[in-house]
């Protein structure tokens, strides 16, 4: 993962500190790259609801809104919290030690690499992202270009 926003770290604070410490807010993954037909993609689409629902912490999907610099931003909780990453405050990871799942190495969300890197914290809080409307307020970009090289004109995928 490849943080290009220094304001990274304080936009976490600034949602935690309004919206409070069970909600986590996650970045939108995206790729991007010159030589490809598409510039850039968002690469964590929306997930079937009962892939999530088994380990979400409140099965409703609220979405939460407020004004950052005079404009609206939308935040939904996600049917996709993967992020390949994810930052917690001290006071969250706290509560989340507390757990008794913490480290307990279940692999049953999609597979190893996506357990280990959400769902202790799907298990834990209520996972926000910016909505599409809103995506690069808050974004990681994800290394290399192995999910915009799939992308071909016309609006299909490779076989890859």
């Amino acid at each position: 993962m490849i943080v290009h926003d220094p304001w990274l770290f304080r936009k976490l604070a600034w949602f935690t500190n309004r919206f409070g410490d069970d909600k986590l807010l996650q970045p939108n993954r995206f790729e991007s790259g010159s030589q490809s037909f598409v510039r850039k993609v968002y690469v964590d689409g929306k997930l079937r609801p009962e892939i999530t629902a088994p380990f979400r912490t409140d099965p409703a999907l609220i979405s939460l809104h407020a004004e950052v610099l005079g404009e609206p931003v939308v935040f939904e909780q996600t049917l996709n919290p993967h992020a390949g990453c994810y930052f917690l405050n001290a006071s969250q990871m706290a509560f989340w030690a507390r757990q008794p799942y913490f480290l307990d190495r279940d692999i049953r969300f999609i597979g190893p690499l996506e357990s280990a890197a959400t769902m202790g914290i799907l298990r834990t809080f209520k996972i926000y992202k910016p909505s599409m409307a809103h995506a690069d307020f808050l974004e990681i970009q994800h290394y290399g270009t192995g999910y915009l090289d799939t992308i071909v004109p016309g609006g299909g995928r490779t076989g890859s």
